[in-house]
Formats: structure tokens, sequence, C-alpha cells
């Protein structure tokens, strides 16, 4: 409970402060300095954060995502006897993890090529993925126009496809294009659905081999393995590249987040036992959040330390301006003794006026604060995200400077001898 003293004590304190109302704001400079600085840093690594938790949580915390990678050296033999350049996942490592690791729910083959893609005389270089019905709800792409590939689509080898809206605007197509046909390759496909704008980015885009330039078509996987099989050729600059590579990707979901990496370890146990070329490269994104987090969290305890540099230099300035308070309110102080004033009240109200110029301090920093995150959200397109936590933590630090502080300037007051204070002039 704030009792009447405490309350007389305030009031003192803000009438000595507001009495002199630039050295006040002057003397606050540093801690708003200060708490500007830690909120706009924590807002800046919690924005951070927020964007890793997005990008990862679209992948899926119980998932499981390895790719084929092209190994840095073939074996002389292979060079010898075969112009395709051959690696990656097969189709036996996709039924040896169906039928020998326990704890999976599902698991999806992805086959991944780029082809031309052409609307009349319009050409786009596109990528394509071969899928399952499930990988598009697996990854929670949904359609914003038409709808999404289904079982059928896949049992019946249809020639139907799910693209992006970026890909329609590079081939020139502003009309309804559903049903519309495209040539990928040289067959023809059918849209019949449109994704909508959520697209994959930063780490998302690259553990799912997705293409900055969201240019990905989807397409049944069925339908590709059956009529063009896994071989791929891509032509550029007059040099030609052949790579037969039965699967790009596959997604593994597990049934249980605790056994995520007990399972993620067998199946990586069972692909180095297949594959003698490091040709493969798994992705757990589970033991990569842990991972990025931790590495944010150190990232957050740095801005916090560097930013608190700024309340330590308020905190001197405070001290300072305190101090040189003592020697012109002296003759006050000795006539307060005089009237019976103890040495606890001198010190209560010295560290009164501290701390309110540190809390004034702390409310405006906070504020600034808030106006530099926005701002550099909105000239830098950086995420920035003000929380509570990060509020409460610098007002707690400026709280604690104006304490700390003050306890010098006020001890020093409280000692001084009554009847010298008196006669000081």
């Amino acid at each position: 409970m704030i009792g009447a003293k405490q309350i007389a004590f305030f009031r003192l304190a803000l009438r000595n402060l507001f009495g002199y109302p630039m050295r006040t704001f002057l003397t606050a400079l540093g801690v708003i300095f200060g708490v500007g600085s830690v909120i706009a840093m924590l807002a800046l690594g919690a924005g951070a954060e927020k964007e890793l938790l997005e990008e990862i949580g679209r992948l899926g915390i119980q998932n499981i995502i390895v790719n084929s990678t092209k190994p840095t050296e073939t074996t002389e033999g292979n060079q010898s006897r075969q112009w395709i350049s051959s690696y990656g996942l097969t189709f036996r490592d996709f039924r040896q993890i169906e039928a020998t690791v326990p704890g999976i729910e599902k698991a999806l083959p992805v086959h991944i090529s780029s082809q031309p893609i052409w609307n009349g005389s319009r050409r786009v270089e596109g990528t394509i993925y071969a899928v399952k019905a499930e990988h598009l709800e697996l990854f929670g792409l949904e359609t914003a126009l038409g709808r999404p590939l289904d079982e059928n689509d896949g049992e019946e080898l249809r020639r139907v496809c799910v693209i992006r809206e970026g890909l329609l605007q590079e081939l020139g197509i502003y009309e309804d294009p559903l049903d519309r046909p495209l040539i990928i390759g040289t067959e023809s496909y059918d849209i019949i659905g449109v994704l909508d704008d959520t697209e994959f980015q930063g780490y998302a885009a690259e553990a799912l081999a997705v293409d900055s330039k969201a240019t990905e078509i989807y397409v049944p996987h069925e339908t590709i393995l059956t009529r063009n099989g896994t071989r791929s050729i891509v032509r550029r600059s007059g040099s030609m590249e052949a790579t037969d590579v039965e699967l790009n990707q596959i997604v593994i979901s597990v049934e249980d987040l605790d056994q995520v990496l007990t399972v993620a370890r067998m199946v990586e146990t069972l692909l180095d036992r297949n594959h003698t070329q490091n040709d493969f490269k798994m992705v757990v994104p589970l033991e990569v959040l842990a991972q990025r987090r931790k590495t944010q969290q150190v990232f957050n305890y740095a801005l916090v330390a560097i930013a608190s540099i700024s309340l330590l230099v308020g905190g001197i300035g405070i001290a300072n301006i305190m101090l040189a308070t003592v020697t012109e309110r002296t003759k006050e102080i000795g006539i307060r003794r005089a009237l019976g004033a103890k040495k606890r009240h001198i010190i209560v109200q010295f560290l009164t006026e501290t701390t309110v110029i540190s809390v004034f301090g702390g409310i405006v920093g906070v504020l600034a604060g808030v106006g530099i995150a926005e701002g550099l959200t909105f000239y830098t397109g950086w995420s920035a995200v003000v929380t509570a936590t990060s509020v409460a933590l610098a007002l707690s630090i400026s709280m604690a400077v104006g304490i700390l502080s003050g306890i010098f300037p006020a001890r020093r007051a409280a000692l001084l001898d009554p009847i010298a204070a008196l006669r000081h002039e």
C-alpha cells in the first residue's frame, strides 16, 4: 500500500524535477536513447524469430525432408559408361523407408524437373513438381482458384496441373485460367487450380528446392513418371546436361513428435547403407528450429547487452546531475534535517527523484523504440515485433538504472552535517 509519506515524497520529487524541465529532460535523454535502443533491437530480434518460426512452421515440425544432391565427384567408371548423370534417391530407398522404418505416418515421393512452359509463343522456364495429392495439403498449399490435385488425377494419369499466379503473369495470362491448356515440355496440361499468394520463402524454399521466382507447377506424380520417365535434359547457353534422378525428394511425416529425431536417424542410417556417394541431404525442421532458436536467443542477449551500454551512460548522467543537485540543495537538506527529517528520508527523496527521471525516460524511450522499429519495417522491409516482455524488460532496466545511479548521491546528501548544511550559502 502507498502511504501518505510516499505520496508526499513523489509530489516533492515532481516539483523539484519539473521546476527545471530542460535539465530534467537532458538528464533523462540517456535513458530515452538506451530504452529506445533496447526496444528497437528486441523488436528486430523478435521479428526475425517470428519469420523463422513461420518459415520452418510451413515445413512442418513433424516432417522430415530428404533431397537428392549432385555429388561433387563421380567415379571414372560411371563417366566412361554413360553420358547421363545418375545420382540421388531411388524408388528402392522409398520402398525400404516405407517398409522398414517404424513411426511413419506417410511418405511422399517428389520428382522435380525443369521444363519450358509455353502459352502460344510466350515461353517461360518452369519447375515441374510431380507430387502426390497429399503433398499440397501437407505443406498448406491452398488454391485461390479451382481445385488442388486429387488421387484420381494420378490414378487416371490425367494431364492436369496446379500453378502459381506469378507464372500466369509471366505467361501473359490475365483472363480466367481454369481449364486453359499449357504446353509443358512437349505435352499439353490443363490448369485445374491456381495457388494463393502464400509462397515459400527463405529457409523453407531452400529445403523444398522451390524456385524463388515462384514458377513451380504441380502435376500428378504418376502422370509424369509414366509419360516422361525420370530422365531430364536441361539446355543452357549451348550446353546440355542430362540427368537421371528417380526421386528428387522424399517427404516423411512422423506420427509422434517425440519420435521425429529417432525416425530421422533411422532413415539416415538406411540411406547411408544404400548410397556410397554423398548424394542426398536430410532436413529435419524440428532440429533446425531448435538450433536456430538457440542462435537467435544468443543474438537477442547480445543485442540487449549492446543497447544497455546507452542505459549505463544514461545512468552515469543521472548520477552526475544528482551530485550537482546535492551541492545546490545543501541548505534545503539542512533545513529538512533541522525540522526532523531522518537520513533515510533524504535517501528516499533523492532515490524517488532519480527513479521518476528514469521511468519518465523509460516511457518516452519505449515510444521512441516503437517508432524506430516501425520506421525500419517501413523503409527496409525487415520484420519487427514489439512484445510486452521487451517493454517490461526495458522499463525494468531503466528503473534499476535510476535507483542504482541515485544511491551514491542520495547517501552523500543524507550524510551531510545538518549544521554545516544550514550555514551553506
